[in-house]
């Protein structure tokens, strides 16, 4: 090299800096995981709305609708004629609805996908965690891979997840809560306890009694307001808004005693019954495993005993709920049946570590037989996953064939000429109706008790049983037949015609 060339820079510092920002990155995930998680499970989310099918269930067109009510000054906030109130849902379809009718639907499934995905994440980590730093690495994983698995094989999961309901997201907000009270992040724990409240009223009795020990334990003034506008908030948000949109602020608890869930002659048994199909028997045989060994444990594990004692604490507040008027739905076993997914990956593992003594190829032989043994306890439910994508694919076919006929009918205007102008259709597609028509749930019925537009699909899972007819309204009137979809001026008559849809 001359004297009057420069040497050429060196490559280290960009090797450094690049470095460095991987760390940072690493140092913000590890911090802040579930900030980071849920970012993530959005982005998935998202990419799932735009690859496969996206379309609302029942319920949550309820809540879409619920909330573009709160923000349309043209329609009056009524919260009668669809499904019980839930407030954690409406709270975000509210928001969603600034962003217009056409992005409001798609935003709130995305948000329900990405609360599946969240407790597919919290569920792994809580497995990891459970086997602990004292087992060798491939066990943490194993167990995290397989509590995220069982909580898959989980009543309906594809479907709720496939179509927007709230069960995914409730046992994300269970899970995380948990997993956020174990990294003594004690605030988050707290609000995601607040938000299962909002879910299911069975969290009620957990989260008051969380609360009162974190008051106990903080002398913040910080926490402790936190603490008082969350116990303000879960009464608030359940009954002040039915009370406005329908004048009965328990109309939740109205609607669940009203709906007795067919629980036949025995309600106790039923009820049991319903918190064993969750689930399936190798899980939950698998998650007394766990218990059972972290009992014999040396030291016992108190951290798995006390998860063990969580769901089974939620198992007795839905019995006891059910034994009192409520439904006791298996839905409503959903938090337990996560925190016992949790347990069955742990009981997989531990399993493996008391058989293999070490020897890792016979560990990974018994959890491969264990894992084994479910398959044909799982196979319905995952051959129910392979349909979910042609159904849903179906459902928006469907919805889009009925919108096409409510505008071949002239939409709104036509359909309602007058305040007391009424419509019907079948049962399971009543809220996506209503929205589509731009009325409060209570102008579309599931019979057709009056003179209106009747709206008749197939029936199906997708669409249900069609709108029956009251007696006396005989003349019917064809107005427009949009794929499968009919629509008719059904008529009483001699009678007054004039509010009549046309």
């Amino acid at each position: 090299m001359s004297a009057t060339q420069t040497p050429a820079p060196s490559a280290a510092p960009d090797r450094a800096a690049g470095q460095s920002g991987r760390d940072d990155w690493r140092e913000l995930l590890q911090r802040y995981p579930f900030v980071s998680a849920t970012v993530a499970c959005v982005v998935l989310a998202a990419l799932s709305a735009a690859l496969l099918p996206t379309v609302a269930s029942y319920d949550p067109w309820a809540w879409i609708s619920w909330g573009r009510e709160v923000v349309d000054p043209h329609l009056s906030f009524a919260i009668s004629g669809g499904p019980s109130w839930k407030p954690l849902p409406v709270l975000f379809t509210t928001a969603f609805a600034l962003f217009g009718s056409t992005a409001a639907p798609t935003l709130w499934v995305i948000t329900a996908r990405a609360g599946g995905l969240l407790a597919l994440f919290a569920a792994y980590r809580l497995g990891a965690r459970l086997v602990g730093s004292h087992s060798p690495r491939w066990a943490a994983v194993t167990a995290g891979v397989l509590a995220a698995a069982g909580v898959v094989v989980t009543q309906e999961w594809f479907y709720e997840m496939f179509r927007g309901t709230s069960e995914p997201m409730l046992i994300a907000c269970a899970l995380w809560a948990i997993d956020r009270h174990l990294e003594r992040r004690y605030g988050w724990a707290f609000v995601l306890g607040v938000a299962t409240s909002l879910i299911r009223p069975e969290a009620w009795p957990l989260i008051i009694l969380y609360a009162a020990w974190l008051w106990w334990r903080s002398a913040s003034t910080r926490t402790r307001a936190l603490i008082v506008l969350g116990l303000l908030a879960i009464p608030f948000f359940w009954f002040v808004p039915p009370w406005i949109g329908s004048g009965q602020p328990f109309l939740a608890a109205v609607h669940a005693e009203e709906y007795n869930g067919q629980l036949g002659s025995d309600p106790f048994l039923t009820v049991l019954g319903r918190g064993l199909d969750v689930q399936t028997i190798p899980i939950l045989i698998l998650g007394a495993v766990a218990v059972t060994v972290a009992w014999l444990r040396r030291p016992r594990d108190w951290l798995t005993l006390a998860l063990g004692a969580g769901a089974l604490v939620w198992w007795v507040v839905v019995v006891g709920m059910t034994l009192d008027g409520y439904p006791g739905l298996e839905r409503f076993y959903l938090p337990a049946a996560g925190v016992t997914a949790v347990l069955a990956g742990v009981g997989i593992v531990r399993l493996a570590e008391l058989a293999a003594r070490g020897r890792g190829l016979v560990a990974a032989g018994v959890i491969v037989a264990l894992v084994a043994l479910t398959i044909p306890f799982t196979g319905g439910r995952l051959g129910q996953a392979r349909a979910q994508e042609r159904i849903a694919a179906q459902a928006v076919t469907r919805l889009d064939q009925m919108k096409a006929a409510v505008a071949a009918v002239g939409g709104h205007s036509r359909v309602f000429p007058c305040k007391s102008s009424f419509a019907a259709v079948n049962h399971g597609v009543q809220t996506a109706l209503a929205w589509q028509l731009h009325v409060t749930l209570g102008r579309v019925g599931t019979s057709m008790r009056h003179q209106g537009v009747m709206f008749v699909g197939p029936h199906d899972t997708i669409d249900g049983i069609a709108a029956p007819v009251k007696a006396d309204l005989t003349s019917r009137q064809l107005l427009a037949r949009v794929g499968v979809w009919r629509v008719y001026r059904v008529t009483r008559p001699g009678s007054d015609t004039r509010c009549v849809g046309s």
